[in-house]
C-alpha cells in the first residue's frame, strides 16, 4: 500500500509541475503583435502584415519601401513553408540582426527579401553580400540521420 501511495504522490507532483510550467510558459505572439513589433524595420505596417501573414500561411509576401530620396522599391516572394509565430519571430529577428551586422539599419524591400529568403544584399558601401536567408535556413529538411 505504501508503494501505491508513493507512486500516486509522485504522479500528482509531476502533474502539478507540468501544469505549473504550462501556466507560466510565454504565450505565442499574435499576428498583430508580431506585425507591430517589426513595422518600423519593415518599412511600415502593411509590409509587416504581409511578412507575418505570408510566412504564417506559406502565401505571397509583397514589400514596398520608399527611400528618403523618394525612390520606391518593390520586392516580393512566396513563402515555401508555413511557420509558427515563434518561427516567424525568430526568422524576422535573425534577418534584422543579419542586416544590422552589415550596416543596414533601415532596409529597403530587396534587402528584407534577401535577408529572409536568400540572395544578394546591397550594402551601404556600394558592395553586395550573398546571404542564405533566415527563412531558407528554417525551411531546409532535416537529414534522416539527424532525426
Amino acid at each position: 500500500m505504501k508503494k501505491l501511495d508513493l507512486a500516486l504522490a509522485a504522479i500528482s507532483l509531476t502533474t502539478a509541475m507540468v501544469v505549473s510550467a504550462q501556466a507560466f510558459a510565454a504565450p505565442a505572439e499574435s499576428t498583430s503583435s508580431l506585425s507591430s513589433k517589426y513595422a518600423t524595420w519593415a518599412g511600415g505596417k502593411s509590409n509587416a502584415d504581409s511578412l507575418v501573414n505570408g510566412l504564417r500561411t506559406g502565401g505571397p509576401v509583397t514589400l514596398v519601401t520608399v527611400s528618403p530620396d523618394n525612390v520606391k522599391r518593390i520586392a516580393g516572394f512566396t513563402a515555401q513553408t508555413t511557420l509558427t509565430s515563434e518561427e516567424i519571430s525568430a526568422a524576422l529577428a535573425s534577418a534584422k540582426r543579419s542586416l544590422a551586422s552589415m550596416g543596414v539599419k533601415q532596409p529597403n524591400a530587396e534587402q528584407i527579401q534577401a535577408a529572409l529568403i536568400g540572395g544578394e544584399v546591397a550594402l551601404p558601401n556600394g558592395k553586395t553580400k550573398l546571404v542564405q536567408g533566415s527563412v531558407a535556413l528554417r525551411a531546409e529538411p532535416v537529414p534522416v540521420a539527424a532525426r
